[in-house]
């Protein structure tokens, strides 16, 4: 994975996800059950909450990166990701899907835990830091499984700042 080839220096400042999600950007409840429409409710689900975003632009970004390879990792996770034209910092959400929906994953198995980050364009070094840290953080089956079995978004959020603690 590209992620792994980031320069010992860039690991100092390892920036966690808490750092940019927010409880009210956890979505516990996400009703698609297909790829393409999950991934439309979770952006219009961090438009609502981050307004200075653009539903319509965010959303065709990321389905044309996710056009270019799948974001879905092993271990019931995927990242997609974009890098948005306008954007001062970055933004994420985490949706939960219990059912799971088919991301084309590297492991075949189905994704319960998509995590939507949204960049600035210029800004590389974050973009890449913060999805190496994702997937560093979500390799941990046990947060995994906590994340899934959690109906609450308060839950969810220190779950993952305790695990980045570790």
């Amino acid at each position: 994975m590209y992620l792994k080839y980031l320069h010992p220096q860039e690991e100092e400042h390892r920036m966690k996800l808490s750092e940019i999600l927010t409880p009210g950007l956890i979505f516990t409840n996400i009703k698609a059950s297909e790829k393409s429409s999950c991934l439309n409710e979770i952006v219009k689900n961090i438009c609502n909450f981050e307004t200075q975003l653009n539903p319509d632009l965010t959303l065709r970004l990321i389905l044309n990166r996710e056009k270019l390879c799948s974001t879905a990792l092993d271990n019931n996770i995927a990242i997609p990701h974009a890098k948005i034209p306008g954007l001062t910092r970055s933004h994420c959400g985490l949706a939960v899907n219990k059912k799971g929906i088919d991301f084309d994953s590297v492991d075949g198995e189905l994704t319960k835990i998509i995590i939507v980050l949204l960049h600035p364009e210029a800004d590389s070094k974050n973009h890449l830091l913060i999805l190496k840290n994702i997937a560093t953080l979500f390799s941990d089956k046990k947060i995994v499984n906590e994340i899934i079995q959690s109906n609450e978004s308060y839950d969810i959020y220190r779950l993952i700042q305790s695990y980045e603690k570790k």
